[in-house]
């Protein structure tokens, strides 16, 4: 039997090892329901301001098709596998919702501590008997303060930069702790963060 050449030998060694990289890119896991999945992100609004990023941060890790992210965020990354890079853009009425104006209220500047120094644009939070509620110190007047209780990013589309770092099946112990929601044509906007 005739040897081969040392070109051959070479050829068939690249191709073999394309084969290789082709079968184990083939079975990579794909982002489905109940993985973790881990991102590089950056998120942007539409005069490119960054409103969040994971840069210089570890990756953002999350059960996928749980709830944890919002819908059209996750419908977007469904399918990816790891390396995969994605922008995916959601409507304000998918993320955090329009603004409302009727969540600018006037709450009376006795309802909070005497001591604290209230100042326009000062973020606050609250815990209430429904949730934790988030506003912004919209005005100061002598005896009120108008609080702007929208999400800050209410009323913008947002658009996220993905890169699929990681992708695995969530254990036993990783699905216990988060809740699956019951199936909905509408599921609740989750935090993206």
């Amino acid at each position: 039997m005739k040897q081969l050449s040392r070109r051959a030998r070479v050829s068939l060694a690249i191709a073999a090892a394309l084969l290789v990289a082709l079968f184990v890119s083939a079975c990579a896991p794909a982002i489905q329901d109940r993985m973790v999945v881990q991102i590089n992100y950056k998120g942007t609004l539409a005069d490119g301001t960054v409103f969040d990023s994971s840069d210089g941060k570890q990756p953002l890790e999350f059960v996928y098709g749980v709830g944890m992210m919002f819908p059209g965020l996750e419908a977007g990354m469904k399918g990816l596998k790891a390396g995969d890079k994605k922008t995916i853009t959601i409507k304000a009425a998918d993320a955090y919702g329009a603004r409302d104006e009727a969540a600018i209220q006037e709450v009376p500047r006795s309802q909070f501590p005497k001591e604290m120094e209230l100042t326009v644009g000062m973020p606050l939070g609250g815990q209430t008997d429904s949730g934790p509620v988030y506003a912004t110190v919209k005005e100061i007047r002598d005896d009120v303060v108008v609080m702007d209780f929208n999400h800050p990013l209410a009323g913008q589309d947002l658009t996220f930069h993905v890169e699929v770092v990681k992708i695995r099946r969530a254990t036993q112990e990783e699905l216990a702790k988060v809740q699956t929601p019951a199936p909905s044509a509408t599921p609740a906007a989750a935090p993206a963060q």
